[in-house]
């Protein structure tokens, strides 16, 4: 699954020259296009914005990129790069402040590419070039490590049973949709402590969302006799 979303989306264009001049021109591209997006978004945002930021013709432009599209995903390579390194760091721990600072990496790491990602997901809900799909791939593959975290938690008696691809689903999302609306959408970058302070809600949320290891049978049986037994008659 990750290796499906790196394809679509991480994987450089081959460049279209590769002396250092043109590799000048094109991170100057790139550079100037991360900015139109972040500030006008995917759909406003035009070639010859890109160019006129860039101090370049459109005709270098094309000599790099074929389309609005190309640039966009080379634009948000480092952000995607980032987030599937950054969940990779989930360890087999139900503690919630460990929870807590599994997503403080993550969040740390939103923050930094926090323009491009809103406007991908911003792309995505109205279906503009297929990003739509892309962003479900991508949603896919965070949700696949979950549920596989899940599973091994299971598998090693640490929580109960449950509805692992359901769970790991809602708990993806709540963290996706708290990182758009609390990183990605207000006008200033949040502090690292509002940061740290989202992250602790979220490690609790979790924790208290893993399903309890039931109790064994013989655990049970002597909690109830314990419970009944009757106390000694007074002599």
């Amino acid at each position: 699954m990750e290796s499906d979303v790196l394809a679509l989306a991480v994987t450089d264009p081959a460049p279209k020259s590769g002396n250092a001049r043109g590799r000048r021109t094109r991170a100057q591209l790139v550079d100037a296009a991360t900015a139109c997006f972040g500030e006008y978004g995917y759909e406003r945002t035009r070639i010859q914005d890109i160019v006129t930021r860039a101090g370049v013709s459109q005709g270098n432009f094309y000599r790099h990129f074929e389309s609005k599209r190309e640039i966009f995903l080379e634009a948000l390579k480092p952000g995607l790069e980032d987030l599937l390194e950054a969940r990779a760091g989930l360890q087999d721990h139900t503690d919630a402040d460990a929870l807590a600072a599994d997503t403080v990496l993550y969040l740390r790491t939103y923050s930094r590419h926090r323009h491009i990602l809103r406007v991908m997901r911003e792309a995505a809900a109205v279906r503009s070039d297929g990003f739509d799909e892309l962003w479900l791939q991508l949603r896919s593959s965070f949700v696949a490590r979950t549920q596989s975290w899940l599973e091994r938690l299971h598998a090693a008696g640490r929580i109960g049973d449950g509805d692992f691809p359901q769970l790991a689903a809602v708990l993806g999302a709540m963290v996706e949709q708290v990182a758009y609306v609390q990183i990605g959408l207000p006008d200033r970058t949040p502090r690292d402590e509002e940061i740290q302070r989202i992250a602790r809600v979220i490690g609790d949320v979790w924790h208290r969302a893993l399903p309890p290891v039931p109790r064994t049978s013989t655990t049970t049986k002597t909690a109830t006799k314990t419970a009944t037994k009757k106390p000694p008659a007074k002599k």
